[in-house]
């Protein structure tokens, strides 16, 4: 018994002993920086330790022998050390190369060039993870998804019909531009319920430039352009995503995408509807009735290693209406109950890329879309007037072919382009047609370039000639500064345009009623020049503990800014005597811990008119915008979440100032196996406008006119249930 005794603590003894201690410290090897939050393990082991803030790693307890030592970190190649443990080994130094790998980051779309987010000089923000949050909360559209972003504000046009759009940095939603994989879908009359439309289900990314942007796509993104993202069929698997809600909604959504070898698809098929809610028991409409139904097909063909050719459609057929309640369920008009407005919509939209290969460094890109939208709007905005209507038809087109060409770091584009837009109006009641068509040729180059390891350029220029009309030269540059591999710094400027036509908001809520057609002759495009500047910080503490802090500065300055103005017993725009302005700044804080992600965006804006030697308040504008969330996601068991936005004081064209007023809302989503249970609570404390000021205005005594700065719906509790698999 002594003998086992004696024989055991040798052992011990001897293990103790034949443990090692490792440390060094860890360095950018561009940058020399010292690298926090790299991960290093004993291969083999369970042993490893997280390098501090100044780039140092200490292991303990190393077996004697033959070890390998792994350093992983986010951004950087892996590393792999092998070291002969007789005793502690102290490294002075290791450097990390950072990755060259585009594949496991994301890789920005919208500027052309494909870099990933991290190397561009244009300050793009990207949405990725929350696409999935926003489809659980509403999947027929992705304006929730929208309005969660910072500086982004997603105004509602119609207080009946709940048509609506998206405002950057304070100016009005007709200056931003809505891209689908780079094709401009969504302008002109198509406009108007672009973001109702678009589903999120088969999204994987949203990009977002703010600022004038024109140099990119062309006319229309004064403030900014919104780059939405389709699938593509890189991973085979079928969701099918059920959703009701407490107030009406029934969604029925799949999407399914597979890929063989020379072959690839993805489709989109859903059907929505809503059963007409009235909130506030007023009578009138608070949501409308929808029937809406989706079909987004696109099929892939991997020709060789050289050539690829992508088709893709969407096809949309919508009705919605709202009005007074007792009217939408077929009741005979009458002087106290006549008010509706009813929109029905077709949309069909083309999309082809072809791309070739003319060597490893040098692309060909051919792209064509066609757009076909089919809208019919009918008011009532009178007993006694009856039913207006306004409709038309919209064929609009986008052609491009550019050539890209890659060297060492640096990217080169260059291309031509042709866009085509004809509106018909449907003779109805109008006595002269407002028709519009425009035909612009472009022609844009764009080069990024890095000098050095620590500054980055992009710079660009397009000139586009608008037929019969005149030549708009776009030019536009950015840069980024890598001060460290923490501390960055982008700014930006270029210059952009939109022009003039009758499609805008104020005539929307008339109903395009005595609206008379664009002038030509005395009206010129409107015209931008602006940019930012932001300062970013990011800092890995641990594995597990990251802060990311962003803080962005706007300017922009609009000319010929169109107004709409009464020509006896008609309306008709013209070119302001005057300019807009819109300046502010954005603060965006996001910090994992763990399981949670805290985020935070704060936007201050100054957006006003200067007419006729007189300084007023953009319409409709919070200056104080506070939003956010707080989310806990425990993989494959849990995802639950808290969000909240603050809108300041806006002042209303009647010159009435709103109050400032909080928002909430929380999601929960429960996962097993294949399923994915969710259930959704929007606007918790049921802040309606309606306690505030009634639905009803002038001049009719009906919602028609009433600007929509709160919510309508009150308290909203949706729920359902996703089911994801593999193809087999």
């Amino acid at each position: 018994m002594k003998n086992g005794l004696f024989m055991l603590l040798l052992l011990l003894n001897s293990v103790g002993f034949s443990q090692n201690a490792f440390s060094t410290v860890v360095k950018d090897s561009l940058t020399n920086e010292y690298l926090s939050g790299v991960k290093a393990k004993v291969k083999g082991y369970t042993l490893g330790a997280v390098s501090d803030n100044n780039g140092k790693i200490s292991i303990s307890n190393v077996p004697n022998g033959k070890q390998t030592i792994v350093l992983t970190c986010i951004g950087y190649q892996p590393l792999e050390l092998p070291i002969d443990f007789s005793s502690d080994v102290a490294l002075p130094w290791m450097y990390m190369q950072p990755s060259t790998s585009e594949t496991e980051q994301v890789v920005v779309i919208g500027t052309r060039s494909n870099r990933s987010i991290s190397k561009i000089p244009t300050r793009v923000e990207v949405l990725t993870e929350e696409i999935d949050e926003a489809a659980t909360m509403d999947p027929s559209k992705i304006a929730h998804l929208l309005t969660h972003s910072t500086g982004i504000q997603v105004q509602q046009t119609s207080a009946t019909s709940n048509t609506a759009n998206v405002r950057i940095q304070g100016l009005d939603g007709r200056y931003t531009q809505i891209l689908k994989d780079g094709f401009p879908l969504y302008g002109g009359f198509s406009g108007s319920l672009s973001i109702m439309q678009i589903p999120p289900l088969d999204l994987r990314q949203i990009e977002y430039i703010k600022g004038g942007a024109s140099t990119l796509y062309g006319g229309g993104a004064i403030s900014g352009l919104i780059n939405i993202i389709s699938k593509e069929p890189t991973s085979d698997e079928t969701i099918l995503h059920l959703n009701g809600s407490h107030i009406g909604a029934m969604d029925i959504n799949m999407f399914t995408g597979r890929k063989y070898e020379k072959i690839g698809f993805t489709l989109l098929a859903q059907r929505n509807t809503h059963q007409v809610f009235d909130a506030d028991s007023d009578g009138f409409s608070d949501l409308p009735e929808l029937i809406k139904y989706n079909f987004n097909p696109k099929i892939v063909f991997y020709i060789s290693d050289k050539n690829q050719l992508s088709i893709g459609g969407t096809f949309t057929s919508e009705t919605r209406q709202g009005g007074d309640l007792k009217v939408l369920k077929d009741e005979p008009a009458t002087a106290s109950n006549f008010y509706k407005e009813k929109n029905e919509v077709s949309r069909m939209t083309t999309q082809t890329k072809f791309e070739h290969k003319v060597s490893e460094n040098q692309t060909l890109t051919v792209r064509n879309s066609f757009n076909f939208f089919e809208r019919n709007l009918l008011i009532r905005p009178t007993f006694l007037q009856g039913d207006y209507r306004f409709a038309g038809n919209q064929v609009s087109s986008f052609s491009e072919v550019s050539y890209t060409k890659k060297k060492n770091k640096n990217v080169f584009i260059t291309g031509l382009n042709f866009y085509t837009d004809d509106f018909k109006e449907t003779p109805l009641q109008s006595l002269v047609l407002r028709n519009e068509q425009f035909q612009t040729v472009g022609a844009f180059a764009n080069y990024v370039f890095d000098i050095g390891q620590k500054i980055s350029i992009e710079s660009g220029l397009r000139s586009d000639y608008v037929f019969n009309q005149k030549i708009h030269i776009l030019p536009r540059i950015s840069a980024l500064f890598k001060w460290t591999n923490k501390l960055t710094t982008r700014m930006g400027g270029g210059l952009g345009y939109r022009n003039a036509s009758i499609f805008n908001q104020e005539a929307e809520l008339l109903g395009y009623q005595n609206v008379l057609p664009m002038n030509r002759n005395t009206t010129e495009a409107e015209q931008s020049y602006g940019g930012n500047a932001d300062i970013g910080y990011r800092l890995n503490i641990t594995e597990k503990i990251w802060v990311n802090i962003n803080q962005m500065f706007f300017y922009t300055h609009l000319r010929n800014p169109l107004v709409l103005q009464s020509n006896g017993s008609n309306f008709e725009f013209a070119n302001a005597n005057g300019f807009t302005t819109s300046f502010g700044g954005e603060t965006f804080f996001k910090m994992g811990f763990f399981d949670f992600v805290f985020f935070a965006g704060y936007t201050y804006t100054n957006a006003t008119n200067h007419f006729n030697g007189t300084q007023s308040l953009l319409t409709l504008t919070p200056r104080h915008s506070l939003k956010g969330d707080l989310l806990y996601a425990l993989p494959n068991k849990w995802r639950i979440g808290v969000d909240y936005e603050l809108k300041s004081s806006q002042t209303l064209t009647n010159g009435f100032v709103t109050p400032t007023f909080w928002t909430y809302g929380a999601v929960v989503e429960r996962y097993y196996k294949s399923f994915t249970f969710f259930g959704n609570l929007e606007n918790i404390f049921n802040y309606r406008q309606t306690n505030i000021a009634s639905l009803i205005s002038g001049p009719n005594n009906t919602p028609q006119f009433t600007e929509v700065w709160a919510p309508l719906d009150g308290i909203v509790f949706n729920f359902g249930l996703k089911i994801k698999l593999k193809n087999g």
